[in-house]
C-alpha cells in the first residue's frame, strides 16, 4: 500500500513539472480521466490518504512556481499549456490502455508472435505520440520562462527524473525480491 502511494505520488509530481497547473474544471470537456477510472485510482486509498495525496500535490505546485518565482502571466501561460496537452494526451492514454489491454488477450489467448509484435508496434507508436505531446509541453514551458528561470526548470527537471529513477529501481528491486 506504501508503495503504490509513494509510486502514485512520483507519478503525480512527474504529471505536475510538465502539467502542474491544473484548473479544476476547467479546460478539456472530457475530464482527465473517465469516472470508471477515477473509481480504480481511488479504490485503495481511504478519504484520509486522498485529501494527503492532494494537500501534497498543491503544496508542490507552491513549491514549483515560488522556486521558478513565477509571474502572475507566466502563471496564466503555464496554466493555458497545462489544459492544452491535457486534451491531447487524455486520448491517447485511454488508447494506450485498450491497446495494452489487447496485448495481454493476444499474449493469454497464444496467438502468434507475428500478432503480439503487431500489437506491441501499435503500443509504441502511441508511446511516442505521448512522448511528443511531453516535449512540444516542456518547449513551451521553456519559451514562457526567462533565462534565469530556464536554469532554475532545468534542474528542477533533471533532480525529478534522478528522483523517478531511484524510485523505479527501488520497485524492481522489491519485484525482483519477491521472485
Amino acid at each position: 500500500m506504501k508503495k503504490l502511494f509513494i509510486t502514485l505520488c512520483g507519478v503525480a509530481v512527474l504529471a505536475g513539472l510538465s502539467n502542474f497547473a491544473y484548473a479544476e474544471g476547467k479546460g478539456c470537456p472530457t475530464d482527465k480521466f473517465s469516472p470508471e477510472m477515477k473509481g480504480k485510482m481511488h479504490q485503495n486509498f481511504t478519504p484520509e490518504q486522498r485529501e494527503q495525496m492532494k494537500a501534497k500535490m498543491q503544496q508542490k505546485k507552491a513549491e514549483f512556481e515560488a522556486r521558478l518565482k513565477l509571474t502572475p502571466t507566466q502563471k496564466e501561460k503555464m496554466k493555458a499549456i497545462h489544459e492544452s496537452a491535457k486534451c491531447k494526451i487524455q486520448p491517447l492514454f485511454e488508447n494506450m490502455k485498450t491497446e495494452r489491454t489487447k496485448l495481454k488477450q493476444l499474449k493469454e489467448s497464444g496467438a502468434s508472435q507475428q500478432e503480439i509484435q503487431a500489437q506491441k508496434a501499435k503500443t509504441l507508436k502511441i508511446r511516442e505520440q505521448i512522448k511528443a505531446v511531453r516535449k512540444s509541453n516542456f518547449e513551451q514551458i521553456q519559451a514562457i520562462l526567462t533565462p534565469e528561470q530556464q536554469k532554475e526548470f532545468n534542474k528542477m527537471h533533471e533532480e525529478h527524473k534522478k528522483n523517478m529513477n531511484e524510485h523505479k529501481n527501488d520497485f524492481k528491486n522489491k519485484f525482483e525480491e519477491k521472485e
